[in-house]
């Protein structure tokens, strides 16, 4: 049962990707899967509950970031936090690329990410958030991003450790 779950959310985030969110119907996934609406409604109520089970894991890795920074040193979440974003990139493309979820998603998932920024950008600044530590936040998050899209691949280890250095450089001393 888990693995069908896990196909209709692997097949709603192509097709999301190709159509958009409004573009695609519970039709289209069920038809997509081979499976029965009914079948797919046994899993998610809606629609709009498979985008949230989509969004809800990258924004769940964010949170237990959040929610263990204070452990920490900026280098390790730094790292933690590119290796998050370049877990999520599809996910993310999703978001950036899609007025209609971004519409969808407005209520429910902007305050818990404002909030989970807040408090990674807060634990890189050592206290308060810092504007150093939220270009440090804006340099791993996006250059784990523009490095995805430029080569359609994740960092390597080379990479990753350039991203790290180019965010700890806008930390400062």
């Amino acid at each position: 049962m888990a693995d069908t779950r896990e196909r209709i959310l692997e097949v709603a985030l192509d097709l999301f990707g190709d159509r958009g969110y409004a573009g695609t119907s519970i039709a289209d996934i069920s038809a997509q899967l081979g499976i029965s609406k009914a079948a797919l409604y046994y899993h998610f109520a809606s629609k709009g509950e498979i985008l949230q089970a989509l969004l809800s894991a990258p924004l769940e890795r964010y949170r237990h970031l959040a929610d263990t920074a204070a452990d920490r040193a900026a280098p390790d979440l730094l790292g933690a936090i590119l290796d998050a974003t370049t877990e999520m990139h599809a996910v993310s493309r999703l978001l950036g690329d899609d007025p209609s979820v971004r519409r969808a998603m407005r209520e429910t998932i902007r305050p818990q990410s404002h909030e989970i920024n807040e408090a990674l950008t807060a634990a890189l600044a050592g206290g308060d958030p810092t504007p150093r530590a939220r270009a440090a936040y804006a340099a791993i998050k996006n250059g784990a991003l523009a490095h995805i899209e430029a080569t359609g691949e994740p960092p390597s280890p080379a990479v990753r450790a350039e991203l790290i250095a180019a965010a700890r450089a806008a930390l400062g001393p």
